[in-house]
């Protein structure tokens, strides 16, 4: 309690000092003017000295109001106000030895508990009660004794007031310090649950676009599935029409279309996250320079490409090709959103993302970002952006599977894309890719095709019945013998049949009864025989599994050529 007062009680003291000084200055004022009204002249030297005191306490008065008054003085200066009128009653008592002036002492003393710095309070109170006493005393009038005994009584009760006063306006400034305390605490739990409002918002809405996007990639996977297997027959069969009637204008326009085809099913199958995909350890600042040449000569001239990229030796695990694909299908994106002028520039940097990010893990990502000075868009062209077959371009003159498959390609290697853009403000497209510390594998030089040396029986298993057909005449035309099945279940029953005839299974991956994973499991139970996994649908875990296990993967629709110059290889290698 002996401690120097805190910051609040020195801002009351102030506050209060305002008004009781003008009060206390002019109670002194009337009280000088009275004595001698009232036939009490203390002497022409005690009257000096007193209106002295007056102006003293004028002139800290008005210091006090216009608060000139420094803080750390605030309370020194309060005491000031109380001691110059007991300085003056003092002096008067002295000079007159009248008790009624112990009467204007009674209510002085009295008057300090109002003070809030208790040394200060304690000791005027002390030397007012001792003063007060010895002047009561030494004055020798009848009930100096009562009097004296009335100031000291003063004084214990202004101690009272004093320490009743101070824990009140301490307990008070405690809970207006918990009150501020609670509204802060509030305010910042309110902001919290505001944010958190807002994420769950945002949360949502990425969900409902996952699940939205999820459900439209299963639809696509299943249409690319079967649209390969479609696109696989036309081709083998139009390889084996051409072999049969040589070069042909519209045989080649067959096959050209069908190629053309089998580009919209890759699309449709990369944006499943369900194509075949050749992961490798890549430099990513060597791969984005790699399709540089490529958009410099599919873009028009009148676009200017420039590449900003500071990624050093940082690698991805990623199929370059669809990485170039990613790529390409920003620029022509760009191209179209400019109309033929403008700059596209590439920038590509390494970020640490803490996990609250395109819901993505912590850890450490290459950022792509393919920027254009084009006509942007709005809100609701943003949001549908990545969907297959969204297109703002007229009729004939897109597919709308570009930034689908941008979608579904960088899905699928562990990354997120997203996009910036205002109508007329340009469009920004960001990749984030997961950064790997292994390092490249070293390059090894293709392997040449070797040819069938001997006449040899090939298991062909797919459900399909065209696809079945043109792989066993285009593997017949090659002096092979061709034993067929539809499903799994059936492949097994071949197999058992012709037991070590069979050289090669060429084996479907989604087939009814049993899939061709399952088949290949059974297989490599009774035999080492080369397996060649020709499919077009397929997880890309499970096929890396199966060629982790030894199986080979071509991709359908596959040229005549590619089939025939694998199968020979494979023929060809011991068993």
């Amino acid at each position: 309690m002996f401690e120097p007062p805190p910051a609040f009680l020195t801002a009351i003291v102030r506050k209060r000092s305002r008004v009781l000084a003008p009060a206390v200055l002019t109670g002194l004022t009337v009280h000088a003017v009275a004595a001698s009204s009232f036939g009490i002249w203390p002497g022409d030297v005690t009257y000096a000295v007193t209106w002295g005191v007056i102006a003293v306490l004028a002139i800290l008065t008005a210091a006090i109001v216009r608060q000139r008054i420094p803080v750390r003085f605030a309370h020194l200066a309060a005491i000031a106000v109380l001691w110059c009128p007991m300085f003056a009653t003092a002096l008067t008592l002295y000079t007159t030895r009248n008790q009624v002036f112990a009467v204007f002492f009674i209510v002085q003393v009295a008057s300090a508990g109002i003070l809030l710095h208790t040394r200060l309070v304690l000791s005027t109170l002390a030397i007012g009660s001792v003063l007060a006493t010895a002047l009561l005393l030494r004055s020798g009038q009848p009930y100096s004794g009562v009097f004296a005994s009335t100031i000291v009584v003063a004084a214990l009760f202004a101690t009272m007031i004093h320490f009743l006063m101070l824990r009140a306006l301490v307990e008070a400034e405690g809970h207006r310090v918990a009150e501020a305390q609670t509204n802060k605490q509030l305010a910042r739990r309110l902001t919290e649950l505001e944010q958190s409002q807002v994420a769950r918002a945002t949360l949502q809405e990425q969900l409902l676009h996952a699940q939205r996007m999820e459900a439209v990639g299963t639809l696509a996977a299943g249409i690319a599935h079967d649209m390969n297997n479609v696109l696989a027959s036309v081709t083998s069969f139009a390889s084996l029409l051409r072999d049969d009637i040589g070069e042909s204008e519209d045989v080649n326009q067959i096959l050209q279309q069908a190629e053309r085809g089998a580009a919209l099913t890759r699309g449709l199958l990369a944006f499943s996250r369900r194509g075949q995909y050749r992961k490798q350890v890549v430099h990513v600042e060597r791969v984005v320079r790699d399709v540089l040449p490529l958009l410099a000569r599919t873009l028009p001239k009148s676009i200017e490409i420039r590449a900003e990229l500071v990624l050093g030796d940082v690698c991805i695990e990623a199929d370059p090709v669809h990485i170039h694909q990613v790529l390409v299908n920003f620029g022509l994106n760009a191209a179209d959103a400019m109309d033929g002028k403008g700059t596209i520039v590439i920038t590509g940097d390494v970020i640490t993302l803490d996990g609250s990010s395109f819901s993505l893990p912590a850890g450490r990502y290459i950022r792509l970002r393919v920027t254009d000075t084009g006509r942007g868009m709005d809100s609701a062209t943003r949001s549908r952006v990545f969907e297959p077959f969204f297109t703002t371009k007229l009729l004939g003159h897109g597919t709308g599977l570009g930034l689908s498959t941008v979608w579904g390609v960088v899905q699928a290697h562990g990354g997120a894309v997203d996009v910036e853009s205002a109508v007329g403000e340009g469009t920004t497209f960001r990749a984030h890719l997961p950064v790997t510390d292994r390092k490249p594998a070293a390059q090894v030089g293709p392997r040449v095709s070797q040819p069938i040396l001997r006449r040899s029986t090939v298991l062909v298993v797919d459900d399909e019945a065209a696809v079945r057909e043109s792989t066993r005449r285009l593997l017949q035309k090659i002096g092979l013998d061709v034993v067929t099945a539809i499903h799994g279940e059936d492949a097994l029953r071949v197999f058992a049949e012709h037991g070590d005839a069979i050289k090669l299974v060429v084996l479907d991956m989604g087939m009814p009864v049993m899939g061709g994973a399952e088949c290949f499991r059974h297989i490599r139970e009774r035999s080492a025989v080369p397996v060649l996994i020709a499919t077009g649908y397929a997880v890309d875990a499970e096929a890396q599994a199966l060629v982790a296990a030894g199986a080979t993967i071509l991709e359908k629709p596959f040229p005549s050529a590619d089939l025939q110059r694998e199968v020979a290889r494979l023929m060809h290698r011991p068993s």
